[in-house]
């Protein structure tokens, strides 16, 4: 008996595609053709799970920040390397942590009237991240295994908002606990905690939206997410924070 209808991959394939897909229809085989669709091969579950293992090193690499493995152990791998690989981004840090300054700098009027405000700058902020490092996670887990596919970015993206914003109630009540105990200034207090909630919120879209936008243009999310989300938290926060506090204040 001759079934025509058979699940194939060519030799050009790509091996996480390959990996998917005899993950996705529980597989313990698929065979590989070539350009004439003749059988050159097979592709069995022990190799798919040594390319899972492999893709999913490569993936935690760049989320940590461009330090791919190449392939290389790397308690083997020369000192420099690991510092030539890391640097790019750290650079990348660096700027952003220099822009961050100038935006608190230009506001020296506000924390010369209200001092207190620049304590609450670095909770704010990475608390920030935080959020939209989870986010990020999630979503590029999801498009790496499929499990979104299903689900288009809008909703996606909406889920992560809600999600961000129930966290930001939450972590932003207690804030606001926090900073009126320490302070004893009820205004200052309202405005850590309101700002929170809205870079709770900035922090979500932005961890959620930024990997479909880089998948979108071709970039690996895993690699390019982080950084960026990182500087649209700082950047962005720090302004959030000062504009709040200053029609709260009425500075």
């Amino acid at each position: 008996i001759m079934t025509r209808d058979v699940v194939y991959v060519y030799t050009y394939a790509n091996q996480e595609e390959v990996a998917r897909m005899i993950q996705r229809y529980d597989f313990l085989a698929v065979p590989v053709v070539d350009r004439e669709q003749r059988l050159v091969g097979i592709v069995t579950v022990d190799d798919v799970i040594d390319i899972l293992e492999q893709e999913a090193t490569e993936d935690m690499y760049a989320v940590g920040g461009g330090v791919q493995s190449e392939g290389d152990n790397y308690f083997q791998t020369n000192l420099f390397t690991v510092a030539r690989r890391r640097v790019v981004w750290l650079f990348v840090l660096l700027l952003t942590n220099t822009v961050t300054g100038t935006i608190i700098k230009s506001q020296e009027s506000i924390l010369q009237q209200v001092v207190a405000l620049a304590a609450f700058i670095p909770l704010l902020t990475g608390t920030g991240g935080n959020v939209g490092a989870q986010s990020s996670t999630v979503v590029i887990r999801g498009l790496n295994t499929d499990e979104i596919r299903d689900l288009g970015p809008g909703q996606v993206i909406w889920r992560e908002a809600l999600a961000g914003l129930l966290l930001g109630v939450i972590l932003g009540t207690m804030a606001t606990g926090w900073a009126y105990w320490l302070q004893g200034d009820f205004l200052v207090a309202f405005s850590v905690g309101t700002s929170l909630i809205a870079i709770a919120l900035l922090a979500s879209v932005a961890g959620s939206a930024l990997p479909f936008l880089f998948r979108h243009l071709g970039l690996d999310p895993a690699l390019m997410s982080a950084p960026f989300i990182t500087t649209v938290v700082d950047v962005l926060g720090v302004l959030i924070y000062f504009n709040i506090a200053k029609s709260v204040l009425g500075l």
